[in-house]
């Protein structure tokens, strides 16, 4: 049974100008997704960044009837419309600021909400013969890890992992672009509806929105934000993937990119993130479970006892801290164990040999 909490969680969705940040402000302001709509103009104008333009486009009857279509495609089509506050969210997604106010589902509930890895696939829609046999090698790999692969439906790299990942029964997810009112591109449609019996489609658009040029750097962050890791297998030095990459950096996450032929111009972008650090070097799967600490069976390789016994008071005070803080900055860090910069950076160095300690981007730690 829908309440209208439902409705107007799907109106907010429906308010031209209105993001995702802006809507959580809105409703922080006002107590509420209906509280939004019935709110007073002159109290709205309190909000910080609501100006009369949004105003009126809330007080608008328009947010409210799409959202009305909108409950009847999504009872007709059983798609699952997650907001952002639901125990259900994805929980990954979650955790980034930029997390989309309302995600709508098509598929294995399994699949989206219990998945213990997320890994996405990306790369250039242009895929040679070699980068399509090594992304279909790759995702045959990573199979017995327990896998959830994510990508985005596009030509190329990403219809190779999803078609790889469905046809040897791995769950796979495509984040579209668009409303799940259709397919794009429209070549993709058979196997979008395959990849709904073990998986499924994601978007954060409503089931009318067309595949417009702007939407798709915005679901490139969904792509990223919902998992684990990130893989590259072929791109150019620009384009779609490289913004899942800034985003997946962004989002802390471990990137891996296959290497290629120089002056490649498909491969420029891989060999460009492993030069400049950005990205970890990968022939195979195994190369990704080594370095993610993945065993076979689904659960986290056991880091020998042998190596916390070595530790000395210092060194174990510093893997306290991080536990209990993670992703905490060197400037913190310092502060917590009271040692000179200098000196820390060489007994992190040091858990980072032994393989307890992985330094993130912006000098920042997790245990590992």
């Amino acid at each position: 049974m829908r309440t209208n909490a439902f409705l107007y969680q799907i109106a907010l969705t429906r308010i031209p100008q209105v993001g995702a940040i802006t809507a959580r402000n809105l409703i922080s302001w006002c107590g509420g997704a209906e509280e939004v709509f019935k709110a007073k103009k002159k109290d709205l104008l309190n909000i910080p960044g609501i100006g009369p333009g949004i105003i009126e486009e809330i007080v608008s009857p328009v947010p409210l009837q799409l959202a009305e279509k909108e409950v009847e495609f999504i009872e007709k089509n059983n798609i699952d419309a997650l907001f952002y506050t639901d125990a259900a969210f994805p929980v990954r997604l979650k955790s980034r600021r930029d997390c989309p106010l309302m995600v709508f589902f098509k598929g294995s509930a399994t699949a989206l909400l219990d998945a213990p890895r997320m890994v996405a696939v990306v790369g250039t829609r242009d895929v040679s013969d070699h980068g399509r046999a090594i992304c279909e090698e790759l995702v045959d790999g990573l199979q017995p890890y327990n896998i959830v692969l994510v990508s985005g439906l596009a030509y190329g790299v990403d219809i190779t992992a999803h078609r790889k990942a469905t046809n040897i029964g791995m769950p796979n997810i495509g984040v579209l672009g668009h409303g799940l009112g259709s397919i794009y591109p429209a070549a993709h449609k058979g196997i979008a509806q395959k990849m709904i019996e073990n998986g499924g489609l994601l978007s954060e658009y409503p089931h009318d929105i067309p595949p417009d040029r702007e939407h798709f750097p915005m679901r490139n962050r969904i792509i990223s934000g919902l998992c684990d890791a990130l893989i590259v297998v072929e791109t150019a030095t620009s384009g779609g993937s490289m913004i899942s990459v800034e985003f997946a950096s962004k989002y802390n996450l471990d990137i891996f990119a296959v290497p290629g032929r120089p002056k490649d111009a498909n491969s420029a972008g891989c060999n460009a993130l492993i030069k400049n650090n950005r990205a970890k070097l990968i022939e195979s799967a195994a190369d990704i479970a080594e370095t993610m600490n993945w065993a076979l069976d689904g659960s986290k390789k056991a880091i020998q006892t042998q190596l916390f016994i070595d530790l000395n008071p210092t060194e174990q005070r510093i893997m306290e801290v991080v536990k209990q803080q993670p992703l905490i900055p060197i400037d913190d860090l310092v502060e917590a164990i009271g040692l000179p910069s200098g000196e820390l950076a060489a007994l992190i160095l040091q858990l980072e040999f032994k393989g307890l300690l992985r330094t993130q981007p912006g000098k920042r730690y997790t245990t590992i």
